[in-house]
């Protein structure tokens, strides 16, 4: 296993995932972390991320993340479902310049599998937690490991209904049912489940969606100034896009959000076109059927230039 060789040699390991983590950003960070925990006792594992939805804190090791890098040294940095150094988060370029070994483990598409040392990228893949899942001894997996696992992969397959889902996946979701992982709490917890304030943002942003295309296309936005109305952060609404995905009838769906001074812009698409390709006009990247970029542009300019651009496809 090449993981193990690699963490063999190391004594300090630092552990990145990209921008704004979602649950698998999340689960394959916490899933290496827990991995080293559990068998590598003597090494010291330190996972860096920005902040992230506090129904996540269910995963062990959760509370002790750092969300800037420190600036220090170490002998191994892992770079999680990250397919870009401009994508990583808290702060860690740096970290990857100054540190003996790196490797990354992603399934990006957009990836150029040149990031690291080692670099283990599977576009077929459903998640990076998948990806990490085959690389580990799994004899050594043990529930926590697992939990973080399960966790990566039911949110990068939409609860296993999105076209990434695969008989691998699902026969490595069977083998983490099989270490004892709390498989129906972290569904429920994190995928399903929503605050209030979380409920009453959604239902005000499907309020403010419009088709588009004969009704091939859904989108909607929420200002910084409605994000305020609503007590809501950016981590929040990461489950926005699933809800305007269930639409019937609707082939692509695009959310704009305010991040950083800029919109932040999601597309999910279902069975045709390749928002992969869209988000690269706005130089973001991701999946053919998931992918995201920023904006300087008033999000209706926004959207209505990413309509244009589906429009071409469809």
């Amino acid at each position: 296993m090449i993981i193990d060789e690699i963490l063999g040699k190391a004594k300090t390991v630092a552990i990145f995932g990209h921008v704004r983590p979602d649950g698998d950003c999340v689960g394959s960070t916490l899933g290496i972390y827990n991995y080293i925990k559990d068998n590598y006792p003597e090494t010291e594992a330190t996972v860096f991320i920005e902040g992230f939805p506090a129904c996540y804190g269910l995963i062990r090791g959760a509370d002790l993340v750092c969300h800037e890098y420190d600036g220090r040294e170490v002998d191994l940095a892992f770079l999680m479902d990250t397919p870009s150094f401009e994508r990583i988060g808290a702060g860690g370029a740096l970290c990857f310049e100054k540190a003996k070994h790196t490797c990354n483990i992603d399934h990006h598409i957009s990836n150029p599998r040149n990031l690291c040392d080692v670099n283990i990228v599977e576009p077929e893949a459903s998640s990076a937690s998948e990806v990490l899942f085959f690389q580990l001894d799994r004899e050594r997996i043990h529930k926590n490991t697992a939990n973080s696992l399960y966790l990566g992969i039911v949110h990068d397959t939409g609860a296993f209904k999105f076209s990434c889902t695969s008989k691998r996946t699902m026969n490595a979701v069977g083998e983490l049912i099989d270490k004892g992982i709390d498989f129906a709490r972290i569904i429920n917890d994190t995928y399903y489940t929503r605050t209030y304030k979380q409920t009453l943002a959604t239902g005000y942003v499907m309020q403010k969606s419009k088709l588009a295309l004969g009704g091939k296309v859904i989108h909607s936005f929420i200002t910084e100034q409605e994000m305020k109305q609503f007590d809501i952060s950016a981590p929040e609404l990461g489950s926005v896009i699933d809800t305007l995905r269930e639409v019937g009838g609707t082939e692509v769906t695009i959310f704009l959000y305010p991040v950083n001074g800029k919109f932040k812009i999601s597309m999910r698409s279902n069975y045709v076109v390749d928002v992969n390709a869209i988000a690269k006009e706005f130089g973001g990247g991701g999946h053919i059927r998931a992918a995201g970029g920023d904006t300087d542009m008033d999000p209706e300019a926004a959207i209505e230039k990413i309509v244009s651009l589906v429009a071409r496809q469809i």
